[in-house]
């Protein structure tokens, strides 16, 4: 019974078996890539989705009170959720819903674990901006809107 253990293998057996095992890994590889490609597309799809709600809001929040809620982005999510600060949402109006992160509970974050930024240019155009999958801002995977182009700039 154990004779089968010592039998002789053919050598293009052994080279078949190699290249199957290699063939494998490739397949594998490919399926694990296309998977992580699907997922940052997934992730791009979100921020773009999350950055069009802060959009809806800073102007529905313009459309009632006349004017853009100006200060970091922590304090203007906060305003835009329905919180009167600093007397910037007196009828305390939600223009915004997202869920809270309990790494970062005072504001919104991308896929990624990054606080989004605001940044108003004047008073009634602003850029959102995500750092995108290496949390660096100011880069290439940066994804920004531009209100004043109306367009996502990146990717």
């Amino acid at each position: 019974m154990v004779n089968w253990l010592f039998k002789e293998i053919p050598v293009y057996k052994v080279y078949l078996g190699w290249l199957t095992f290699l063939f494998l890994l490739v397949v594998i590889g490919l399926i694990v890539n296309l998977s992580s490609h699907r997922k940052e597309k997934a992730q791009i799809i979100i921020v773009r989705s999350d950055e069009t709600q802060i959009i809806i809001a800073l102007k529905a929040y313009s459309n009632s009170y006349g004017v853009l809620p100006i200060g970091d982005a922590e304090s203007i999510e906060r305003i835009l959720i329905g919180e009167n600060l600093q007397g910037k949402n007196p009828q305390k109006t939600a223009f915004l819903n997202f869920i809270w992160q309990s790494e970062h509970p005072n504001g919104m974050i991308d896929p990624w674990g990054t606080p989004y930024q605001i940044e108003f240019l004047q008073q009634t155009n602003f850029v959102i901006r995500s750092a995108g999958r290496n949390r660096k801002f100011g880069d290439k995977d940066d994804i920004i809107f531009n209100s004043i182009s109306n367009h996502f700039v990146k990717p």
